[in-house]
C-alpha cells in the first residue's frame, strides 16, 4: 500500500529524531520476522521547514502548503518542451471557437481535444478553461481522469469542484446499484479537486452514506467481491491474493474469529490502498484505486513536528505496549499508554525513528498539535484505517 500523506505545515525533517518518545522505541516495533513481514510506503508533501538544527535532505516530493508557511526555494531543472509550434495549438483554439459561434459543439469539443493532446504536457501552455468545458462535456472515463489531473496539477482543482460533486452525487441519487461505482468514481474525483478539508468533507458526507451501505456492511453488493472458502484455504493467504487483510476481511464479513470453514462465503474488498493526510485541515484520506474509501480527522505533533518525506510502515501492532525511553514499559489497557488500540509504524530512517499512526484516549488532542510527531486518531477511526491497510504492499 502507498501511504501517502499530504502534510502541509512546514514541518522540518531534522526535527524528528527526538520523536520517538511519542512513538515506540525499536524493542517495541515487533519480532524481526514481523518487522521483515512488509512495507507499505507514505508519501508526504509538505513546505520547507521553519528551521533546522542541521541542514539535511528537503523531502523528494512537493507537499501541501500550510497557510503562511514559507515556500521552498525553486531548484532550476532542464525539461524537454514540445516540439509542438504554438500556432498549432492556436489554431484549432480558433477554429474551435468558430464551431462553437456556429452552435456546432461536437465539432469545437473535438478541436479541443486535439489541442489538449499537443499541449497537455506543456507548462507554457494553459488550457484551463477548455479542459474545463471538456470535463463538463465528456462522459469518457479515462479522459475525465486526464482532464482532472491536469486542473490538479496546476493548482485550479477548486474551478471544476462544484460541477464535478454535483455530477458524482446526482448519479448516486439515481438509486441504481448498476451506477454505484461510476457515482463513487466521480465523487472521488471531486474530492481530488477539493482544495482544502471544508471541500473535501462536503464530498465525504455525500459518499459516506453510500460507502457504509455498500461497502461496510454485510450486504453482497457490485463493490465487493463475493469469495468462496476453498480447502485449505485461510484468510492471510486470501487477503495476500487480494492486495487486502485478515481484519478488513474480518470486519466486512461479519466474521467472530479468523477460523473459516469450506463454502463459507466472504465480502472481500481488494485494491491499492493510499492513505494521505493534510496537515493544514488535520485530515486523513484513505483511497482504494483512486477512489476516496474513508476519512477522519486527526491530531499532529505540537510545533509541527510530524515528520515529512516518504515513509515505509513495517510494524502493525493491535493493542501495542508503549515503550517510553526512561520509564518503564507501559502496556495495553492502561489509561498512560497514548498510543491506544492500533500502532502501524514508520520505518526508521537516517532522520527520524519511532514514528507512525496510533490512536490515543485523549479526544482532545485530534484538531491539534499536541504529539511529539506521530499522528493520532480515535479509536474507531484507526482501528478501520489499521484494517484497510495491508502490510508488505509495495
Amino acid at each position: 500500500m502507498l501511504l501517502a500523506a499530504v502534510v502541509g505545515a512546514g514541518v522540518a525533517v531534522a526535527g524528528i529524531q527526538f520523536l520517538q518518545r511519542d512513538g515506540l522505541s525499536p524493542a517495541a516495533q515487533g519480532s524481526p520476522a514481523e518487522q521483515a513481514a512488509g512495507t507499505q510506503k507514505l508519501t508526504t508533501l509538505n513546505p520547507a521547514p521553519k528551521a533546522a538544527p542541521a541542514p539535511l535532505p528537503i523531502p523528494r516530493k512537493p507537499i501541501f502548503l500550510r497557510r503562511g508557511a514559507a515556500l521552498p526555494k525553486p531548484v532550476a531543472t532542464r525539461q524537454t518542451v514540445s516540439s509542438v509550434p504554438d500556432a498549432e495549438i492556436q489554431g484549432f483554439l480558433a477554429e474551435a471557437d468558430r464551431f462553437f459561434a456556429r452552435g456546432e459543439e461536437s465539432q469545437g469539443l473535438r478541436l479541443y481535444r486535439a489541442a489538449f493532446a499537443k499541449a497537455n504536457q506543456r507548462k507554457d501552455i494553459n488550457l484551463s478553461t477548455q479542459v474545463m468545458k471538456l470535463l463538463a462535456a465528456d462522459d469518457v472515463a479515462l479522459w475525465r481522469e486526464k482532464y482532472i489531473s491536469y486542473l490538479v496539477d496546476r493548482g485550479e482543482g477548486d474551478k471544476a469542484f462544484e460541477s464535478q460533486l454535483s455530477r458524482g452525487n446526482s448519479i448516486l441519487l439515481q438509486g441504481k446499484e448498476s451506477s454505484l461505482l461510476e457515482g463513487w468514481t466521480e465523487l472521488s474525483q471531486a474530492h481530488r479537486l477539493a482544495t482544502n478539508g471544508i471541500l473535501r468533507t462536503r464530498v465525504y458526507d455525500i459518499l459516506n452514506p453510500m460507502l457504509k451501505k455498500n461497502v461496510f456492511s454485510l450486504r453482497m453488493t457490485p463493490l465487493v467481491e463475493r469469495y468462496n472458502v476453498q480447502p485449505g484455504d485461510n484468510l492471510t493467504r486470501i487477503a495476500k491474493r487480494h492486495q487486502t487483510t485478515a481484519d478488513a476481511i474480518t470486519r466486512l464479513s461479519g466474521l467472530k474469529s479468523e477460523v473459516i470453514q469450506p463454502r463459507s462465503r466472504l465480502r472481500i474488498l481488494g485494491g491499492k490502498v493510499k492513505i494521505f493526510v493534510d496537515k493544514s485541515d488535520f485530515l486523513l484520506w484513505v483511497t482504494l484505486d483512486g477512489r476516496l474509501l474513508y476519512q477522519a480527522r486527526v491530531g499532529l505533533g505540537r510545533d509541527n513536528t510530524t515528520p515529512v518525506g516518504e515513509f515505509s510502515i513495517e510494524v502493525r501492532q493491535k493493542n501495542p505496549t508503549w515503550f517510553r525511553p526512561g520509564s518503564d514499559p507501559i502496556g495495553p489497557g492502561d489509561p498512560r499508554n497514548v498510543l491506544g488500540s492500533r500502532w502501524l509504524g514508520f520505518r526508521d530512517t537516517e532522520q527520524i525513528s519511532g514514528i507512525g499512526i496510533h490512536g490515543t484516549v485523549d479526544s482532545d488532542s485530534i484538531g491539534r498539535e499536541s504529539s511529539a510527531g506521530c499522528i493520532r486518531m480515535l479509536k474507531e477511526d484507526v482501528e478501520m484505517v489499521f484494517d484497510l491497510s495491508p502490510r508488505s504492499t509495495t
